[in-house]
């Protein structure tokens, strides 16, 4: 873990409850992570078209009944239009969405995350795409490290968001709905 405050690298961590906590020997900040399970449903993102763009219905997946795009958007303090990475009409990006979600296969980004959320006019990383690091372990799998990239910058880190750790046959199924849209 680095610390968010100097960068340094912290090796110990003591867990409490649901709650691992790292201490910085350096500076003294302290960081928490909740290890307890969160809920992940499905909602639908509507983007009304107009003259200059298109309409569409796509994925927005809702972490604790709270719309993981306007958390993400309110902490990276930018705008929230764009297409979830599952979207009506898009077989191409809804089945490259799948098998990142489901780890089938390597993280599409130079930095190892998996985008979420994309340009709602063309889902190119060029126009700026939400992602995060994704991973298994043991019955659950984790959403963790979330930024803002565009593919020429370096990734902007999102603090304070997650990660999130999701029932195994409760994420699995909420990404075959959203496959299927």
């Amino acid at each position: 873990m680095k610390c968010s405050s100097c960068n340094k690298f912290i090796k110990e961590s003591s867990v409490f409850g649901s709650v691992e906590y790292f201490v910085c020997p350096d500076c003294g900040n302290c960081i928490e992570i909740d290890l307890s399970s969160k809920k992940l449903r499905l909602d639908i993102l509507h983007r009304k078209g107009s003259d200059n763009t298109h309409e569409s219905y796509s994925s927005n997946f809702i972490v604790d009944e709270s719309s993981l795009l306007h958390i993400l958007s309110i902490n990276y303090g930018r705008h929230a239009d764009y297409l979830g990475c599952f979207a009506r009409g898009w077989d191409k990006l809804n089945e490259h969405s799948k098998r990142q979600f489901l780890l089938l296969e390597a993280p599409e980004m130079e930095s190892g995350r998996r985008l979420i959320y994309v340009c709602p006019e063309c889902a190119d990383v060029g126009c700026g795409a939400y992602g995060c690091k994704m991973k298994k372990e043991g019955r659950f799998y984790v959403w963790e490290s979330f930024a803002y990239e565009n593919g020429y910058e370096e990734p902007q880190i999102i603090a304070g968001v997650g990660p999130f750790r999701f029932d195994i046959s409760e994420y699995e199924e909420v990404i075959g709905r959203a496959y299927k849209l």
